[in-house]
C-alpha cells in the first residue's frame, strides 16, 4: 500500500448510494442515516510486539461498514494511522512537526486492508524525524483508524486500535526516478545502437511529476520529432534488450518484454509527446499541440561562472535527418559552478533556469525561461542533457 503524508483533514471523493424511489411510502423507500462512526476490529496481534524488520507479513486491518439504514451503501474508505493516538497533531509545511498521521492513497471499496511493513516502517521513521537507530523506541504504539465517506454524506471515522511494533532504523533518502530510453530509426541517429546518447536517448524526469519515494516509479517524458521509421522504449542500453516496450497490433497498442513486439511507428511524421508511466510500464504518445521553436541554426548553449557567462555549445543529439530538440555536452564542473541554458548565439532571448532537484548521481530540473542560475555543488565530470521544447535537463555525474 503506497501512502502520503496529509497535512490538513480530507474529505476524500467517494462511491456512489444505490437507491430506488417507488412510492412517497417511507416504509418502502429507504431514508439515508448518518451514523456517528463504525467498528475497526482489534487485530489479532495487537498485544504482541510486531518486528517490522524481521517479519514480510503484512498488517491486515478489517472493519464493520457503518450503518446507514441497514441497507447496503457503497462506501470508500482510506486507511490512517499515527504515533498519536488523538490524530491531533498535523505535520507543519516546512516538515518541523514530528507527530502526524498518514492516510493511504489507495481509496478502497471493501472492508479490508493490508499494509506492507516496509512501508509502515519507512513511515513510522520519518514520522518520528529519526536520523540513527538510537532515537527510534525499542516499542512504538502505532494507531490505526479507517475513514468512510459515501456520495451523500460527510466522512465519519472509526474507533482507533493499536499495536506494537518494533522500528527499524532506515535512510530516508528518496528513490530515483526510474529512468527509460528510446532507440530506433527516428531517434539519435537512427543506429539503434547501445551508445548513450546518439543510439540511445535517455528519457526525463520532470519537477511536475511525482516519483514514489521507495521505488522511484512515475512519469518520465520526452517531446520531439518522430517518423514513422519506428522506435521501442528500452529498460537499459546495457540490458540485451531484457527490458522492452513496442508494438502490439496497431499504433497505441504496446507490449512489455516481447521480443517479438513490432516497432512502435507514429501515424505521421511531426513532433510527439512521449509520456511513460514507469508505475504500470505503460506509454502514452499523442501529437504535441503546443509552440516549439527551431534552435538549428543558433543551436544551444551550456552558460555560466565556467566560461564567464559566455556560450559552450551543446551538440545536437538527433543527426538521422529529422529535427532536432534535444542537446548534450561532456564537461568538468567544480562544486560550486552556476550555469543556464541559453541560445546558441549572444542573445539571451531564448534561456533556462530553475532548480536542481538531487538524484545519487547527479541533478534534475525543468526549466523555466530567465530562471535562477542551477547551481553545482559536487564537483565531478558530467554528461548534461537538455531538451528545448519541455527545458527538462539531467546533470549525469560519471
Amino acid at each position: 500500500m503506497k501512502l502520503k503524508y496529509i497535512l490538513t483533514p480530507v474529505l476524500v471523493g467517494v462511491g456512489l448510494v444505490a437507491m430506488t424511489s417507488c412510492s412517497d411510502d417511507n416504509d418502502s423507500n429507504p431514508t439515508l442515516h448518518m451514523p456517528e462512526s463504525f467498528t475497526l476490529n482489534t487485530p489479532a496481534t495487537a498485544e504482541s510486539v510486531l518486528d517490522l524488520e524481521a517479519t514480510t507479513d503484512d498488517v491486515v486491518l478489517t472493519w464493520s461498514q457503518p450503518n446507514y439504514g441497514g441497507f447496503p451503501v457503497a462506501a470508500t474508505y482510506y486507511v490512517q494511522y499515527s504515533v498519536d493516538k488523538d490524530f491531533s497533531t498535523l505535520m507543519d509545511d516546512d516538515g518541523s512537526t514530528a507527530d502526524y498521521y498518514i492516510q493511504a492513497d489507495e481509496p478502497l471499496t471493501t472492508c479490508t486492508a493490508s499494509i506492507s511493513v516496509s512501508d509502515l516502517n519507512r513511515n513510522l521513521v520519518n514520522m518520528l524525524g529519526a536520523t540513527s537507530a538510537e532515537e527510534l523506541p525499542a516499542v512504538l504504539d502505532v494507531y490505526f483508524r479507517i475513514t468512510a465517506q459515501t456520495a451523500s454524506t460527510d466522512v465519519i471515522y472509526s474507533n482507533v486500535v493499536s499495536i506494537k511494533t518494533a522500528p527499524y532504523y532506515q535512510s530516508m533518502v528518496a528513490a530515483d526516478p526510474v529512468l527509460w530510453y528510446l532507440t530506433g530509426s527516428c531517434i539519435g541517429n537512427g543506429s539503434w545502437s547501445n551508445d548513450v546518447p546518439a543510439g540511445c536517448m535517455p528519457m526525463y524526469f520532470s519537477q511536475n511529476s511525482t516519483y514514489d519515494y521507495a521505488t522511484g516509479a512515475g512519469e518520465i517524458v520526452w517531446i520531439g520529432y518522430l517518423t514513422s521509421d519506428g522506435f521501442k522504449f528500452r529498460g537499459s542500453p546495457d540490458d540485451n534488450w531484457a527490458v522492452q516496450i513496442g508494438q502490439g497490433d496497431s499504433f497505441g497498442e504496446y507490449k512489455l518484454n516481447d521480443g517479438g513486439s513490432g516497432n512502435i511507428t507514429v501515424p505521421a511524421a511531426g513532433i510527439y509527446q512521449v509520456v511513460l508511466d514507469t508505475k504500470l510500464n505503460e506509454p502514452t504518445i499523442t501529437a504535441y499541440e503546443g509552440s516549439v521553436h527551431d534552435f538549428t541554426d543558433v543551436g544551444i548553449a551550456l552558460s555560466g561562472s565556467f566560461n564567464g557567462w559566455g556560450n559552450t555549445a551543446m551538440e545536437a543529439v538527433t543527426t538521422y535527418g529529422g529535427e532536432n530538440h534535444d542537446w548534450h555536452l561532456t564537461i568538468d564542473f567544480t562544486a560550486g559552478t552556476e550555469v543556464k541554458f541559453k541560445q546558441g548565439d549572444d542573445s539571451w532571448s531564448f534561456n533556462w533556469g530553475g532548480s536542481l532537484t538531487n538524484l545519487s548521481y547527479g541533478y534534475y530540473g525543468t526549466g523555466v525561461t530567465n530562471g535562477d542560475n542551477l547551481y553545482i555543488d559536487e564537483d565531478g565530470t558530467y554528461d548534461v542533457y537538455f531538451n528545448d521544447i519541455t527545458g527538462n535537463y539531467r546533470f549525469v555525474r560519471q
